[in-house]
């Protein structure tokens, strides 16, 4: 449903690897932190995925409640709602309100394991923050980074990068993290951040372009949101997947015609 990538611009030419322990606390420590302050997002959504140069628009919503819950849905008339991302701590469901079918992601097998991709990762990108693939609390350990200044901004990165690479792009003052790119082998995910706006004590993006690509292909994904609240908890998280029927992904993914 929501895929990922943008090719990366800008020159990495005439690098200069700054220390990191004189700016950890003031500068890195805000875009890896959790707002302990704010604990709930919701806001509605504008989807526009395109594969293949065949862009599907949607409606939806964004809910989100740190270290518990992400939800990310796709209505019908903006009122009924027919599909669902749903990332929990124990696995991504996918799923088919229609038809009453689901498929699950397990971060703990296959190549989401490998690569060190599970709740904490996923919960990074939605947030805004930066991550290392695998590892909690990164704030805790920040002299795990290093910082690149390039022309026009800063590129942060873990020292010890793995099997999947993270690059995490800010302007020069470090106010907000600008885009995610992740990069497995020929395989390249970039989170486009937009539009900064307040939100009570909280300053969060209006917009994600998304994409995923690699030699062959591309998919991806224009989020807008509106109606940003961080007040709004009475919702609930965890959807009740009693009376639905597991099936594979690509039986969903099908839906959209992503697998032929």
């Amino acid at each position: 449903m929501i895929v990922w990538t943008l090719m990366l611009t800008g020159c990495r030419s005439q690098l200069s690897i700054t220390n990191i322990s004189k700016l950890a606390n003031t500068q890195l420590a805000p875009l890896a932190m959790p707002h302990t302050d704010i604990t709930s997002l919701t806001a509605k959504t504008g989807i526009t995925i395109d594969y293949d140069g065949k862009p599907i628009t949607v409606k939806g919503r964004l809910r989100m409640r740190s270290d518990e819950v992400i939800q990310l849905s796709v209505t019908a008339l903006g009122v009924v709602e027919v599909a669902l991302i749903e990332f929990t701590p124990q696995g991504a469901y996918i799923i088919d309100r229609i038809n009453k079918r689901y498929a699950l992601l397990d971060y703990s097998s296959g190549l989401l394991n490998s690569v060190g991709v599970n709740f904490s990762t996923i919960q990074a990108l939605f947030w805004n923050r930066i991550f290392i693939p695998g590892e909690k609390e990164v704030w805790k350990r920040l002299d795990n980074f290093r910082i690149v200044t390039t022309e026009n901004r800063q590129l942060i990165e873990p020292k010890r990068q793995r099997l999947l690479k993270c690059h995490f792009y800010t302007d020069n003052e470090f106010e907000q993290l600008q885009q995610t790119q992740l990069n497995i082998q020929d395989y390249e995910v970039v989170w486009q951040y937009g539009i900064f706006n307040t939100i009570d004590t909280y300053v969060y993006p209006s917009i994600f372009d998304i994409s995923f690509s690699d030699s062959s292909y591309s998919i991806s994904a224009h989020i807008t949101l509106s109606g940003v609240s961080v007040a709004d908890a009475q919702w609930r998280g965890g959807t009740n997947l009693t009376n639905y029927k597991k099936v594979e992904l690509e039986v969903l993914l099908s839906v959209l015609n992503l697998f032929s």
